[in-house]
């Protein structure tokens, strides 16, 4: 179980790491569309500071029900195909499934840079929260359901490391933004 503890927190090390570069970036390529129907950066990264609040309320949660079951006698087991469950959440990281994310999960554009960049250091603070609470495996004892990419019962562990990936996702799709306003501004 340790290894996989381990597993997820570098994924959010990184993750949210890799955030950090774009709160520096020129105002002007924070605010670039590439398309009228397309995000730009601020709203992407607004976009991941709801997505995380939601994430957060189901991992919290369970966090507590996990915690409850271990002090009731519940015992951890881990099941043979446990692995197999990150492999799928991987998916998620890249833009290769299609889905239509929640009205509520739709940014408005208005939120100010450092409230955005506060709010994620929070987040961030609070996944390795949970996982430090639950450092002896207490993660498997609560699975909750995740529809996304139809990935069925996820396990707390299993739930943040999804929240990592979908952080990853939302990076590449900045990095494409960045890259079309930079090509914007050659044709200039």
């Amino acid at each position: 179980m340790r290894n996989v503890i381990q597993v997820v927190r570098e994924a959010l090390l990184t993750n949210f790491g890799g955030l950090d570069q774009w709160f520096e970036k020129d105002p002007g390529l924070l605010d670039f569309k590439p398309d009228t129907d397309q995000w730009s950066i601020r709203e992407i990264l607004e976009h991941i500071t709801m997505t995380n609040y939601f994430l957060l309320l189901i991992i919290n949660k369970a966090t507590r029900r996990a915690l409850d079951r271990k002090r009731n006698g519940h015992t951890v087991i881990v099941p043979g195909d446990y692995h197999d469950k990150f492999n799928q959440i991987d998916v998620i990281g890249s833009k290769s499934f299609g889905w239509v994310r929640p009205e509520h999960m739709e940014p408005t554009g208005r939120k100010d840079m450092s409230e955005i960049k506060a709010l994620l250091k929070q987040q961030y603070a609070q996944c390795m929260y949970n996982l430090s609470l639950l450092k002896n495996g207490e993660g498997v004892l609560v699975f909750t359901n995740m529809s996304v990419n139809h990935l069925g019962k996820l396990d707390i562990y299993q739930y943040i490391y999804f929240l990592t990936k979908h952080i990853e996702r939302h990076i590449r799709q900045m990095e494409r933004v960045q890259t079309a306003y930079e090509e914007s501004a050659v044709m200039i």
